[in-house]
């Protein structure tokens, strides 16, 4: 059985470390951006539901 010790693992497995491998800032933008989506994606899924017996099913 091949095990895998955290030697032999890379820090970002199965990623690769790329060249000048820093973390990317978060902005302000990208945050709300990420909001908005789990906002809107909270909201379909009550609203197909309503949907869904509106027309029958």
């Amino acid at each position: 059985m091949n095990t895998h010790h955290a030697q032999s693992v890379p820090a970002k497995w199965p990623f690769p470390p790329g060249k000048g491998s820093k973390t990317p800032k978060l902005t302000v933008g990208s945050m709300v951006a990420d909001v908005c989506l789990v906002l809107v994606w909270g909201a379909m899924i009550p609203g197909m539901m309503w949907l869904g017996v509106a027309v029958g099913f």
